[in-house]
C-alpha cells in the first residue's frame, strides 16, 4: 500500500504542469531541536542546503534539497547533550504569499530523510561519553521525519530595478 502511494505521488509530480522556469537555491539559517525524551531542553543548531524551487502553479513550489543539519538536546536530570550532525533530503511543498514590491513571505513542509554523519554524546556520568552514530553509538543514523518552517524572500536587486524604473 505505502508503495502505491508513493508511485502516485511521484507520477502526480510527474504529470503537473510546470509554470515558469526552476531555479536554484542557497539556504542557510538556525534550527531549534530537541528529542522526544522527558526533561529534554531545546539547543540551537545550524543548517546550510542546496537544491531547488519548481513552480507548480502561481503560489505553490516543490523544493528538493540537499541539506547538511546541525541538532541536538540537552537532558536536564542528568546533564546528557547530544550534537549530531545530519545530511537530509527534504521534499518540501512551498506556498508564497507575495508581499509588497519583490518579496515574498513562503510557508512550507514535507517529508525528510536523513543520515547521521557523525556527533558526541557527553554526559555528567562518568564513563557514559562517547559517540552518536556507529557500532558501540547510541543513535541509529537513519532520522525520518517532517520538516516545516517559513522563510521571508527580499530581492534587493529587483527592488532596485524597480525604484529605478519609477
Amino acid at each position: 500500500m505505502k508503495k502505491r502511494l508513493l508511485l502516485l505521488f511521484l507520477l502526480g509530480i510527474l504529470t503537473t504542469n510546470v509554470f515558469g522556469q526552476i531555479q536554484f537555491l542557497v539556504e542557510g539559517g538556525v534550527s531549534y531541536t530537541t528529542m522526544t525524551v522527558n526533561d529534554n531542553e531545546y539547543r540551537f543548531g545550524g543548517r546550510i542546503a542546496g537544491g531547488c524551487d519548481v513552480p507548480l502553479g502561481d503560489y505553490l513550489t516543490f523544493q528538493p534539497m540537499l541539506e547538511l543539519a546541525m541538532k541536538g538536546h540537552k537532558e536536564k536530570n542528568t546533564g546528557a547533550t547530544t550534537n549530531p550532525i545530519y545530511v537530509e533530503i527534504p521534499l518540501k511543498l512551498s506556498f508564497s504569499i507575495p508581499l509588497e514590491g519583490e518579496m515574498d513571505w513562503r510557508i512550507n513542509a514535507g517529508p525528510y530523510a536523513g543520515y547521521g554523519l557523525f556527533g558526541k554524546y557527553k554526559s555528567d556520568i562518568e564513563g557514559a561519553d562517547g559517540d552518536l552514530f556507529g557500532s558501540d553509538g547510541r543513535f541509529n543514523s537513519l532520522d525520518v521525519g517532517l520538516a516545516a518552517g517559513t522563510k521571508f524572500i527580499f530581492m534587493p536587486s529587483r527592488c532596485l530595478m524597480a525604484v529605478l524604473q519609477r
